[in-house]
């Protein structure tokens, strides 16, 4: 551990920028995000308008150095916030801060906080026990990174699959997505708003988004594909992937989760990566199928503020 003296704890600046991207790739893997490694695409992800890094964002600096941040995300919709934390080599102290900073910023915003932590943050799990936080939940951060071969992806009779055409589609979509992960752990109904801006961002595009329509052209499957440059390699990752609650039980689970691979495999991505819930056994099956295997793992904590 460090021994860094003077550690002094502020929020987040834009200009702080390419420091706290500097951080992330130090920090190493962390929590349930698997943040970008380019300052271009962390400004995206921190200018979606749930996030308002300025004032959820505190950074640890020692000197000119971040050398660990704090992340609160209310989502004040469902009751919770939202806590992640990450730091490159800082003592037991410096957490402790970042953790009642976070605590403290969360309970102004929802009564109940989540924080999640990977399977290689022993110590900071040690010190979230320590705080009274309890174990919820587990996911399981799934990968693919050789042999990719496309999926067969059957698309049961009556249904035909397309990419999304335009932001008029929104409204659809948002309905899809909140209505597929209504009973979801942890899962904040999102806005249309919401929902178009992250389609507009830097890092996103329409096409992004693989959907299937019944007979009737009502949208009833969907799955929401990413793909990013990490340490000069091309990494697809499956995302939001849902069907309609009506639809449910006639194979359309399975045909959007290998649309959307397949789709990854058109932009000529070198790995594929998603996150699943370790008690969806029939989801993890089908990704199994896929080539996918389990890489990590993370813990969600919870505790009443």
């Amino acid at each position: 551990m460090s021994t860094l003296a003077n550690v002094q704890l502020r929020n987040f600046k834009w200009s702080d920028l390419d420091s706290l991207q500097q951080l992330l790739n130090e920090a190493g893997r962390h929590g349930h995000r698997d943040w970008p490694s380019n300052s271009n695409d962390l400004r995206a992800e921190l200018e979606f308008p749930r996030v308002k890094p300025k004032r959820n964002i505190v950074l640890a600096m020692s000197g000119d150095s971040a050398i660990g941040y704090a992340i609160v995300e209310p989502e004040s919709n469902i009751g919770r916030s939202v806590i992640g934390i990450g730091s490159s080599l800082v003592g037991l102290a410096t957490r402790n801060q970042l953790l009642e900073w976070a605590m403290t910023r969360a309970k102004n915003e929802a009564p109940v906080a989540h924080l999640s932590t990977r399977d290689n943050e022993s110590e900071l799990e040690k010190l979230v026990e320590q705080f009274g936080w309890k174990k919820v939940r587990k996911y399981l951060k799934l990968v693919v990174t050789s042999d990719l071969k496309a999926a067969p992806a059957v698309i049961p009779e009556g249904f035909s699959v397309r990419t999304m055409l335009g932001l008029d589609e929104v409204p659809e979509l948002t309905y899809l997505q909140n209505a597929a992960f209504d009973e979801h752990f942890g899962y904040s109904p999102n806005t249309e708003d919401e929902i178009r801006a992250r389609l507009i961002s830097a890092d996103s595009n329409i096409d992004d988004v693989v959907m299937i329509h019944d007979s009737y052209e009502q949208l009833v499957a969907y799955c929401w594909t990413q793909v990013h440059d990490r340490s000069g390699s091309r990494v697809g990752r499956i995302g939001m992937t849902g069907v309609l609650p009506t639809a449910r039980k006639q194979g359309l689970g399975r045909a959007i989760a290998e649309v959307g691979f397949n789709h990854l495999l058109t932009r000529n991505v070198e790995s594929a990566e998603l996150d699943v819930d370790s008690v969806n056994t029939p989801a993890i099956k089908v990704y199994s199928s896929m080539g996918f295997e389990r890489s990590s793992e993370v813990n969600w904590w919870e505790r009443s503020l």
